[in-house]
């Protein structure tokens, strides 16, 4: 054992005492200068000595590690709970249970428009040249399989300046798998929607408006922001163009900092959308991206989800 080695010492270093049989005091000194050579060869010796160099090496450098750790842990407890608040779902807790943001109060009048897509281009052209036409940039979320199956259409969503969040892998619920699939299903729509546009999505739609405290705080976990809406158009109900107009800028909860939601492949929306854009505008309504309309740290929620600096 090395502890041995450092507790013990080699015989030829314990012969301190005089050898009477020695004939003449410098036999004495011959033999005491042979032993001390002796044990300069001793090989146990001289491995304690390197075992010792080495493991006290072993030793500074594991206290090291522990002290970096430490130091790193104390800063995400203290500068960093910020950081340890948004991995826990912190920032989303409410008397209620966890949120999704839903809508912004950040003092501004501001609103975002969102669209979803999970299959399919229908509508995609008209919606982007109805953006482009009014001057404003909106959100798309979309699904890792869309990215995958029209990349260079995603890319174009992103290169005309519109935010890009995830849909998930399928768009479709997550309310009946488990834990680590949904863990898979949202790594692998990053990678794909990633790969498709070159950035990585930061806010994240739980698909079908389903989603629990586990996958909120899972997704937050892994970096994203979730986001719903408070104002929903509705429009896949195909209730005509008018009824889609007097949905959105009739809605009680229309305010500022309200997130609406649309889809590209609505039968009615390119059609009303550009009517709708201005009937926001002169309300007084700046339309803007969540990405520049959300609040990235230090806030909280309200059991509605409305979001707000601490």
């Amino acid at each position: 054992m090395q502890r041995s080695l450092w507790m013990g010492a080699p015989p030829s270093l314990c012969r301190c005492e005089k050898e009477e049989s020695m004939g003449s005091e410098k036999k004495d000194r011959s033999r005491l200068k042979d032993g001390l050579w002796a044990a300069l060869r001793w090989k146990p010796l001289a491995c304690a000595a390197e075992n010792g160099v080495f493991w006290m090496v072993i030793f500074l450098g594991t206290l090291s590690v522990l002290s970096l750790f430490s130091a790193g842990r104390q800063a995400i407890q203290t500068g960093g709970g910020k950081v340890r608040n948004l991995a826990q779902g912190r920032s989303h807790r409410t008397e209620e249970g966890l949120r999704p943001i839903c809508s912004v109060d950040n003092g501004l009048p501001q609103v975002a428009l969102t669209f979803e897509l999970t299959k399919g281009t229908e509508g995609v052209e008209e919606v982007l040249g109805v953006l482009d036409e009014e001057q404003v940039r909106a959100t798309f979320f979309i699904s890792g399989h869309w990215a995958l199956e029209q990349p260079a259409l995603a890319k174009e969503i992103g290169r005309r300046g519109h935010d890009i969040g995830s849909l998930g892998l399928s768009g479709r619920s997550m309310e009946t798998i488990g834990r680590e699939e949904r863990r898979e299903e949202i790594l692998q729509a990053r990678q794909a929607i990633q790969e498709a546009t070159g950035k990585e999505p930061v806010l994240f739609r739980p698909p079908a408006d389903r989603y629990d405290d586990e996958l909120l705080t899972l997704i937050c976990g892994l970096g994203c922001q979730p986001v719903l809406w408070d104002v929903d158009s509705f429009d896949w109900k195909d209730y005509g163009q008018e009824q889609l107009k007097k949905q959105v800028l009739g809605a009680e909860g229309l305010q500022a900092g309200s997130i609406l939601r649309f889809h590209c492949g609505a039968r009615y929306t390119p059609g009303a959308l550009g009517e709708i854009v201005r009937g926001l505008k002169e309300r007084g309504a700046v339309i803007t991206p969540l990405s520049q309309m959300i609040i990235r740290e230090d806030y909280h929620l309200d059991v509605d989800g409305r979001q707000r600096a601490d």
